[in-house]
């Protein structure tokens, strides 16, 4: 048989196997999503980085080609005389300090000429050369930030490395070929752009942009500013990719002009060298690779501008992400802009992602339990209710029991009919043996004819002089009368018996059936004897209250009955019938001869056993019977009864003896011996009666010692 769980139980393992399931499938799609997801992640933030990179690269060349324009309509206008050093100076300071990404201005001509602003970290720098009237000497002013007078010296004549001509610098044969290239035919003002070199003044990395200007006289000069590396770097280093990733800037020859953030490139002096240095120069590995793997795969395909696209790379035993965009500004300078982004950053966020799905649906699972929980209560708390009352109602236990109360129909429903169907029971437990009902429910079958043989001590009950008292009681009060006397005798038989019937004022009771009783005779006789003792107290106060007392004769038979459903298919009565039932009933009815309240027959004394005290009676032969029967009067038990009744017992026993084996007068003369009140027993002058009559006219040879009754 499939083993049986609880609906709470069923209800919880279901909605939580439901739970769970859901739970898997959700991680399950997270955990096989999460290379989805990093790629999605990783071009998401990549992108981003590029963007910002790409912007803020343009802005560095943006701001200097257009105060490059500026300064070019200051000449041509006249405004600007490049050999006015007061004017130059007041019209590029405010340039410079504007926009920090502009370092320094340069002008120069054909003839060597060269004028120049430096801005420092506190203050700002001149140098003034004029080969065509000091030679190579240097002039320079320098102003300290305290805003006193500048600081004058001149240096003579310095050594030839130390010379400075800005017809041999860069950015002045950037501008002065693109003249003669003739990019200035249409009229237009091109600026040109230097790759990265160390300027010469400062010994710092950087690039130049350089244009051409001509004063209205028709001098000709070269108007160059300069931007330091650094401040590209100090951008790309500050990007924030993601914790670990990187982006870098770098020129068409893949050296380094915008340094990634990593933590090898953290001190001033570290940077500083590291520009323009390629990146395997470094040991930056992931960007070597990178920088590797994109020229590899993308080079043809992007040979001028725009992005390669997100591609994964190994290096340093973990996988990286990364794309890369060329990024051309004027005059033909490209710049490759390359962001990087392990792998590990990403699943960080993916396992973060994990996590909170998996809190989310471990809450959800939680919740759904606890509710799963509240819900099989609301199910299984009337439920469990109503099966404790169903296995009450099979025991036959049809006490009241509080009501089930459920906001749900069908269960209050099923209440309401299992407090029905305990009603009906209860009426019928009233007109059939409880035990009988209960031996039907835990066989679980129907009541059907039929009967089986068992040994049985057979009860039956009357009360003396019942019409009498009938006749002196209305209907109404003999009816409670007798309510209060069966209540008390019924509950007593039934601790252990059975009661068959109500007859009349009569009880008809077994013991042995329908549960086997291997000491039915002794039980039958203690509630024989716990009867009497209850209606001595009964009969006692009811004679207090003004109410007929009850005495109750009974009698006690053992043997062999059939015991069953007796009766028709609509009809059916469980009942004992035999021999032993109709003896028992002719033994109530021997006590009115006899004298006595309770009769038992043979072998009754001997199957109760030596707690009980007996006296013989006599041997009869009942209407309806062949057989005699020795029948004895319970005495009470052992224990209890007073000497002088055990006297009595053993002197009546005597004179039966004597009886019994024809010695007449003898049995005469001993019950002649007895006390007066014990001469009037009823049985003891049924015995002498008979004693005497046999004196006077013995018997018959055949004669035997059984008293023979005629009438029931």
């Amino acid at each position: 048989m499939a083993r049986k769980v609880t609906i709470r139980r069923n209800m919880l393992m279901s909605l939580g196997l439901l739970m769970l399931a859901l739970c898997v499938a959700i991680l399950s799609i997270t955990i096989l999503t999460a290379r989805q997801i990093v790629q999605g992640t990783s071009a998401r933030l990549i992108s981003r980085a590029l963007d910002r990179s790409t912007a803020e690269l343009v802005g560095f060349f943006d701001p200097v080609e257009r105060n490059l324009a500026i300064a070019g309509s200051w000449v041509e206008e006249g405004t600007l005389a490049p050999d006015d050093s007061d004017r130059l100076e007041a019209l590029f300071r405010p340039m410079l300090a504007t926009y920090p990404l502009m370092s320094s201005v340069n002008i120069g001509d054909a003839d060597g000429r060269n004028w120049m602003l430096l801005r420092q970290e506190e203050g700002w720098l001149t140098r003034r050369v004029d080969p065509t009237t000091t030679g190579p000497d240097q002039f320079y002013r320098e102003w300290d930030g305290s805003g006193g007078a500048p600081r004058e010296w001149r240096v003579e004549d310095p050594a030839p490395e130390d010379r400075y001509d800005p017809r041999e610098r860069a950015w002045y044969q950037a501008a002065t070929e693109g003249a003669a290239a003739g990019d200035e035919a249409s009229g237009a003002r091109p600026v040109y752009w230097t790759d990265p070199y160390l300027f010469f003044t400062t010994r710092e990395p950087g690039i130049t942009a350089a244009a051409n200007a001509e004063t209205p006289d028709g001098r000709r000069f070269v108007i160059a500013v300069d931007v330091l590396l650094r401040d590209i770097s100090a951008f790309t280093q500050a990007l924030d990719v993601s914790e670990n990733g990187f982006v870098a800037i770098l020129t068409e020859d893949r050296r380094l002009v915008g340094l990634p953030g990593h933590p090898d490139l953290g001190d001033p002096a570290a940077r500083a060298a590291a520009l323009l240095k390629r990146p395997r120069d470094l040991g930056i590995d992931v960007f070597e690779d990178a920088v590797a793997v994109r020229d590899a795969q993308f080079e043809p395909e992007v040979p001028r501008s725009g992005r390669a696209g997100l591609f994964s790379f190994e290096s340093g035993g973990e996988t990286w992400w990364a794309d890369a965009e060329v990024v051309t500004v004027p005059h033909d300078r490209r710049f490759l802009v390359v962001v990087t982004i392990p792998e590990r950053d990403l699943l960080g966020a993916v396992r973060s992602l994990q996590r909170n799905v998996f809190l989310a649906t471990a809450l959800a699972l939680v919740a759904a339990i606890a509710s799963a929980f509240q819900l099989a209560r609301r199910y299984t708390g009337p439920l469990s209710a109503l099966a404790r009352n169903s296995s009450r109602i099979r025991r036959l236990d049809l006490r009241g029991s509080a009501p089930v109360a459920s906001r749900i129909t069908e269960i209050s429903e099923l209440a309401t009919a299992q407090e029905g169907m305990r009603t009906a029971l209860d009426a019928f437990s009233r007109y059939v043996p409880t035990d009988v009902v209960r031996e039907l429910l835990e066989m679980g079958e129907a009541a059907q004819i039929g009967g089986e043989r068992k040994t049985l001590t057979v009860l039956f009950s009357d009360i003396q002089g019942f019409t009498q008292i009938a006749e002196r009681k209305s209907p109404e009060e003999l009816t409670h009368h007798l309510a209060a006397y069966f209540e008390e005798m019924i509950s007593i038989i039934d601790e252990v018996g059975t009661v068959d019937k109500l007859i009349g004022d009569g009880i008809m009771a077994f013991w042995g059936a329908p549960y086997p009783d291997p000491h039915h005779a002794r039980h039958a006789v203690e509630a024989v004897l716990a009867c009497r003792d209850r209606l001595d107290e009964l009969n006692t106060r009811w004679q207090g209250e003004g109410e007929p007392p009850l005495p109750t004769r009974f009698g006690l038979a053992s043997g062999p009955a059939l015991v069953g459903n007796v009766g028709a298919v609509r009809r059916l009565s469980y009942t004992a019938v035999g021999d032993v039932v109709n003896l028992a009933s002719r033994l109530e009815g021997l006590n009115r001869v006899y004298g006595t309240q309770i009769l038992a027959a043979e072998p009754v004394p001997e199957l109760a056993g030596p707690a009980f005290a007996w006296r013989r009676i006599d041997r009869v032969r009942v209407v309806g019977r062949t057989q005699a029967v020795d029948i004895s009067e319970l005495l009470g038990r052992s224990a209890e009864v007073d000497a002088g009744t055990l006297a009595f017992a053993r002197g009546y026993e005597q004179a039966l003896a004597l009886y019994r084996t024809g010695a007449w007068s003898e049995a005469s003369a001993l019950l002649a011996g007895l006390a007066p009140e014990r001469r009037a027993d009823a049985s003891v002058r049924q015995l002498h009666s008979v004693c005497a009559r046999l004196t006077e006219s013995p018997p018959d040879p055949g004669w035997e010692p059984v008293t023979v009754l005629d009438h029931k």
